[in-house]
């Protein structure tokens, strides 16, 4: 008997203190039809965020302690059967019901593993970064197969380095992968966020991040290799 949950797509938000911005979001995905369930993993927020996940009907997994945006993935995708999984940002600005069709669609028809979002910034820059190297695809819009996911090894998994992680399992085991270019989506930035000083600190922790998951992927590379 086929296994129905291959075909079913979750998808899954980390957040942390995102009351304001998270209802738009929402309102797309719970009447996206690729989409069999919505799933909120409340990564520590000490604002409303959980209460307004429920009023819009979609599961919500509170968390007690910030532990970081790829633990909450991770939490995510343990409380779900789907065989696809789709991420998305909570802070998302302009996000569409084609976004999401975009991302799902070559994946539920097996063209790809996985698809990568593009948001439309700069002008064409985050498409010509990829071009000049794969890993540095970290948007934090992509639908995969659940398996990519859990064959990352876990320590790479960690805050803001799953993005590259998951570029280079797919890239050093050659799976095919999908660049999507999400035209008019944006995000609140981190400087709005926070206010100027904290939010570029926490930029730059991100930088920092993504240097050193490079690094340590590059010294234990075997440990994507399927076998």
């Amino acid at each position: 008997m086929e296994d129905k949950t291959i075909q079913k797509v979750a998808a899954i938000l980390p957040a942390y203190n995102e009351e304001t911005t998270i209802s738009n979001v929402l309102k797309i995905l719970q009447k996206s039809p690729e989409l069999d369930e919505v799933i909120v993993v409340d990564d520590g927020s000490a604002d409303k965020t959980a209460e307004i996940v429920k009023a819009y009907g979609a599961k919500v997994i509170k968390l007690l302690q910030n532990k970081g945006k790829g633990n909450a993935l991770k939490v995510g995708l343990e409380n779900t059967k789907a065989g696809i999984v789709i991420f998305f940002d909570a802070d998302l600005i302009g996000l569409t019901s084609e976004h999401v069709s975009q991302l799902v669609k070559p994946v539920l028809e097996n063209k790809v593993v996985m698809t990568i979002g593009l948001r439309e910034r700069w002008g064409n820059l985050p498409a010509i970064m990829v071009k000049i190297d794969p890993l540095l695809a970290i948007g934090g819009e992509r639908a995969l197969r659940r398996f990519v996911f859990e064959s990352i090894p876990p320590k790479f998994t960690e805050k803001f380095t799953v993005e590259t992680a998951l570029n280079f399992y797919c890239k050093i085991n050659k799976l095919p992968v999908q660049y999507v270019k999400l035209k008019k989506l944006n995000i609140v930035t981190k400087e709005k966020k926070w206010g100027l000083k904290k939010g570029f600190l926490n930029r730059l922790k991100m930088y920092w991040q993504l240097l050193k998951i490079r690094i340590l992927i590059l010294k234990h590379k075997k440990e994507f290799i399927c076998k």
